[in-house]
């Protein structure tokens, strides 16, 4: 997907970080990396903004900005390889080092792309952790803790404003589906390519989703399903014939299928963050 970029002015709304504070930093401390247009204007990318919220954090904890600049540059020139920061994510997981996941995330976002965080860093580990789980190898306490350091982190992604150049996107996981990682990875990957997303989260009766929906004027409606009781919930709320919602309905998840979401008149998204943008932008534009 084409990543949107930023004028100085929008990066300070989505951080509230003043503009002339962002231009002393990055004159300064070197935080912004901007490109040029034609016309010779600055535009900033994801990674510019996840820097600057970084350094935000830090100020707010009682750090310096030129120690907070300083850790920042050292760290992302010791670590700043995908393949790299998945394998010191994967340890610290697998070690317990609650510090370091919280640490080595907040490097992810900081030094790469957000799709590139997401795809080649945040959803492997995310598997492995699933993965040694069920081998026995953490137990359910670790992989919850490690699951709300992740959430916490993509639930403060989502909630960054965005104009809604490609429409409103509004994502719920379906009757009893607690598993919601997923549809968070889709949310912070709509509100990089411009999307206004409101999130349900876990758990949403498809009635309520529905009226939500359709009351805000909602480009589309998202359910993830994973497992079977959940997709068993959502044919039962969805119904067959298919629902008459005024909203288009979009399925995915790993209980999903194309299969299942032409029984139900919807669209089906894969797990391909990337791949289920670009195919809800085109939905959007139908």
């Amino acid at each position: 997907m084409t990543e949107l970029l930023l004028n100085i002015a929008a990066i300070s709304r989505r951080t509230g970080v003043a503009p002339d504070t962002l231009r002393k930093w990055e004159s300064r401390y070197g935080v912004l990396r901007p490109t040029r247009t034609g016309g010779g204007q600055r535009r900033y990318d994801e990674a510019d903004v996840q820097r600057v919220e970084w350094l935000r954090d830090r100020i707010a904890e009682g750090w310096r900005i030129s120690e907070a600049a300083r850790m920042l540059d050292a760290e992302a020139s010791a670590l700043d390889d995908p393949a790299e920061l998945r394998e010191a994510l994967i340890a610290a997981i697998r070690d317990t080092e609650m510090v370091a996941v919280s640490t080595t995330l907040d490097q992810t976002f900081a030094v790469l792309p957000l799709e590139q965080a997401l795809a080649d860093v945040i959803r492997p580990a995310l598997e492995w952790t699933g993965e040694a789980w069920h081998r026995g190898e953490l137990s359910i306490a670790q992989e919850h803790a490690i699951s709300a350091k992740v959430r916490a982190h993509l639930t403060k992604l989502v909630a960054d404003g965005r104009a809604d150049v490609h429409g409103v996107a509004v994502l719920a996981c379906g009757p009893g589906e607690f598993h919601d990682l997923g549809l968070l990875m889709l949310a912070v990957a709509l509100r990089a390519d411009g999307w206004r997303v409101e999130y349900l989260g876990a758990d949403t009766p498809v009635d309520t989703a529905i009226t939500f929906a359709e009351r805000i004027g909602a480009t589309m409606l998202c359910f993830s399903a994973a497992r079977k009781e959940s997709v068993k919930a959502l044919r039962a709320s969805l119904g067959t014939p298919p629902s008459k919602s005024t909203v288009p309905i979009v399925i995915g998840g790993a209980g999903s299928s194309p299969e299942l979401a032409q029984e139900l008149g919807a669209t089906y998204v894969n797990g391909n963050l990337s791949a289920a943008v670009s195919r809800l932008r085109r939905l959007a534009r139908a």
